[in-house]
């Protein structure tokens, strides 16, 4: 290729992206496009004069649009771009360049009302008109189809000859040449001036024409895929294990289509979130641009890839959105139901596509064929862009954000296990680190310049973990969209009309934990909408607003990141749970208990108070996983609700299960580790500050505050421990407002510590929420502060060791 075409192409290329993305209604733009186009047309080899000749079309076109004299323009826009890509192939030596510089040649003519057919070729072909090629698939003959119009009996005719020839093969399956026969009459019929509406069975040959090809995909013609008989003995189970379906290229590039995964994830993440806000103010024109430029770009690189379901999909909604874009259609609910659908069909293919790269076919989802369909004539599939009045969305979303300065910051992939394998390392170098630090040479050896060497090592080192863990943290954000279009899901199947806040979606949270917490507050979430959130009448008569909210927000404290799932409903009602539990013998009838502890029987399996059982929830099936997953991240979940006014659920989560801050401390001859985000500070109690109070045990007087005072040595049975008060230390812990103290023997000092995991054997313990190996080489426990704070305020500290 000459250095005048590779220039011609690129600039061929760029004129294609601004057509697929520029608004019919910009006449400056296209003017724009028309001037772009005219210089191409100048630096065209003259030799070729086919191509001059579309090129002029793809120009006529474009002036057409850009002095509105042009009618059907989003046809005639397709068929300008159909004219470009042909134009491109052509230079590129695309082996069916002349097919398709014919096929665009009479898509620019139709959509211009043109008659094109005696345009002749320089090289000796015959006039560019309709006629039967000798050997069309059913594809071409579906791609004929879109091309013609009803008073286009020349093509009708190759049409229709090409489909008879297709319904005599009998390497066709039957139920693909009923259709076809199906739809060669109905041809006749439009030919011979029988039919009384043309387009309407030009629609039906196109289903007739799908239904074929849809059949055909049960049973492929014969030379495509032969009987197990047919195949030679040695080629029998000769195929390569891999990436294999019959809708998925033999020459696929694995890496490409994981890149492919991964990008298109993230389009249908942030299209998701834009879909929201357009239906919640449908003249929303940014968010429109967003959503087109994602289906845009997933329909050209799955064009690329030859993933076709994928890239038809993302074409037809990518044109629903453009007649959005260009005001054709306004965005109404039914337009809105119909872009998550399409959206939704783009998740289920891209899943589908990565099960493929695991072994597993590309298969054609369910419902795939009704939705093209659609998609196609939203308008006869009874969808109206009519508006009731004073009909308002169900869900309004709104993000509280601080203000932050936009920063554009280049970023490069990584592969999660290079990233979990740089994590354990670091983990390793801060071991490796701490016990040449607390070595006895170092320690007590007179070596001034080795001891200063030492810290400057740590000071690298810690650097090194804070990198190494912000490099696993991700911010909450693509969990909290999720849970805004569940949020919008259940309220359309409930009724009722919610306001949807998220407050704290940057908030950021270990990379491992976002997968585990996500069905989580999808049940909490789904609780809050279905149980929580009033009907719009329910409340308009109690003398609440008609919208509900429904407040999801993250922030960190205590050296946790705290999610909250706040609602404004109905509230638990304390009664009815305590009646259940006692049916269900959960509790005896003279047991006397505070909210919080009746607020947790819901986590009991199987437990509800629910009336009805509805689709969407009542079965007290969730809210034991929920806990369950939230107490694997050694994590809490607590409730707080009020009868009429609403309820939050609060879930309690680690920043990091890496690398924590600790207070190391020594009980007896065991090393303990405490979280220094939770230590308020350490005291030797003076014997007057201490107390013995009726039913409440040993207390600490604290700047005239009362605080439970626990002995570790006592709670974990520790033997040769300090047991007198005033010759130990006490540590004073917080959490969640809740303080304690605890008395141990000895500070051994600040460290990072690598947490480990102490297995099934010892998940359940009390005041234990992991181990590490201390610089001596020995394990340590890590103190759960939530666990011995909360033991501490209910007095029941003697079940530890018991257990």
């Amino acid at each position: 290729m000459d250095g005048n075409n590779k220039t011609i192409i690129q600039t061929l290329k760029k004129i294609g992206e601004e057509i697929e993305t520029v608004s019919l209604s910009d006449r400056n733009a296209w003017k724009g496009i028309f001037n772009q186009l005219e210089k191409v047309n100048r630096d065209f080899p003259e030799e070729i004069s086919e191509l001059s000749k579309l090129l002029t079309l793809c120009l006529e076109g474009v002036k057409a649009i850009s002095e509105k004299s042009a009618t059907g323009s989003l046809v005639l826009v397709e068929a300008i771009s159909e004219g470009l890509i042909a134009l491109e192939q052509y230079l590129l030596d695309d082996p069916d360049r002349e097919l398709l510089i014919r096929k665009a040649a009479q898509a620019l003519g139709s959509a211009m009302g043109r008659d094109i057919g005696e345009w002749g070729w320089n090289n000796g072909s015959k006039p560019v008109r309709w006629e039967k090629p000798s050997n069309l698939s059913l594809n071409d003959v579906a791609a004929l189809l879109i091309q013609l119009e009803p008073d286009d009996l020349s093509g009708l005719a190759c049409l229709g000859e090409s489909l008879n020839t297709i319904a005599a093969d009998e390497s066709y399956p039957e139920s693909s040449r009923e259709s076809i026969v199906q739809a060669a009459k109905k041809i006749e019929g439009i030919i011979e001036g029988s039919v009384f509406d043309s387009d309407s069975t030009m629609k039906e040959v196109g289903r007739l024409i799908e239904e074929a090809m849809n059949a055909m995909e049960e049973g492929v013609k014969v030379e495509r895929r032969p009987t197990p008989d047919s195949i030679p003995e040695d080629e029998e189970g000769s195929d390569e294990e891999g990436v294999r379906s019959d809708y998925l290229p033999d020459d696929a590039d694995p890496d490409l289509l994981s890149e492919f995964i991964t990008e298109s994830s993230d389009l249908i993440t942030n299209a998701e979130e834009a879909l929201l806000s357009l239906e919640t103010d449908p003249e929303d024109m940014e968010a429109v641009g967003t959503v087109l430029r994602a289906f845009h770009t997933i329909k050209g690189t799955s064009a690329f890839l030859e993933l076709t379901l994928i890239s038809e999909m993302a074409h037809h909604a990518e044109s629903l959105l453009i007649r959005v874009r260009d005001r054709e259609i306004r965005y109404t609910d039914g337009y809105a139901g119909l872009g998550l659908r399409a959206l939704d069909m783009l998740k289920e293919l891209i899943q589908s596509l990565h099960d493929a790269l695991e072994g597993k076919h590309f298969l054609k989802p369910e419902g795939y064929d009704d939705l093209m369909r659609i998609l196609a004539d939203p308008e006869g599939a009874g969808i109206s862009d009519e508006y009731v009045e004073p009909e308002e969305p169900s869900l309004r979303t709104h993000q509280h954000m601080k203000g932050t300065r936009q920063v554009v910051e280049s970023s490069v992939r990584v592969r999660t296990d290079r990233l979990d394998r740089l994590i354990d390392m670091v983990g390793e170098l801060v071991v490796a680190h701490s016990m040449v630090a607390q070595d006895r040479i170092v320690i007590h050896g007179n070596h001034h310049e080795l001891l200063k060497k030492v810290a400057h090592t740590g000071k690298i080192v810690r650097e090194l973990q804070d990198l190494s863990m912000s490099m696993r943290m991700i911010p909450l954000k693509a969990t909290f969209q999720k849970m805004a279009r569940l949020v919008r899901d259940v309220a359309h199947k409930a009724g009722k009309k919610v306001n949807f806040i998220t407050e704290g979606e940057d908030t950021e949270i270990d990379r491992n934990m976002v997968d585990v917490i996500n069905d989580p507050l999808v049940h909490m979430v789904r609780n809050a909408v279905d149980h929580g959130i009033e009907l719009p009448e329910i409340r308009q008569k109690i003398g609440k607003p008609e919208y509900g909210i429904v407040q999801l927000s993250a922030y960190h404290s205590a050296g946790n990141v705290v999610v909250e799932i706040k609602d404004d409903g109905r509230g638990l009602d304390r009664e009815a749970i305590l009646a259940k539990a006692r049916e269900r013998g959960l509790v005896s009838g003279e047991t006397s208990l505070s909210d919080r502890e009746i607020f947790d029987l819901v986590f009991e399996p199987g437990f509800s108070t629910a009336k009805t059982v509805t689709e969407i929830s009542g079965r007290g099936v969730g809210m034991d996983v929920v806990k369950k997953n939230i107490e694997a991240l050694h994590g809490q979940v607590e409730i707080q609700s009020e009868v009429g006014k609403g309820s939050v659920f609060r879930m309690r989560l680690p920043l990091t299960l890496a690398i924590i801050d600790g207070m190391v401390v020594r009980v007896g001859g065991e090393r303990y580790v405490i979280p220094t985000v939770s230590i308020i500070r350490s005291i030797k109690p003076d014997p007057k500050d201490l107390s013995t109070v009726l039913n409440q045990g040993e207390m600490l007087s604290l700047q005239g505050e009362l605080i439970p005072l626990f002995r570790l040595a006592d709670l974990f049975d520790i033997k040769g421990a300090q047991d007198d008060p005033n010759q130990g230390l006490v540590v004073v812990i917080e959490d969640n407002g809740r303080k304690a103290g605890l008395l141990v023997d000895e500070l051994v000092g600040r460290q990072q510590i690598v947490i480990k995991t102490l297995g099934e054997a010892m998940r359940d313990i009390p005041g234990i929420s992991g181990g590490a190996i201390m610089p001596d080489g020995r394990v340590g426990l890590i103190l759960d502060v939530d666990g011995l704070v909360r033991l501490a305020n209910t007095g029941d500290g003697e079940g530890i060791n018991e257990s």
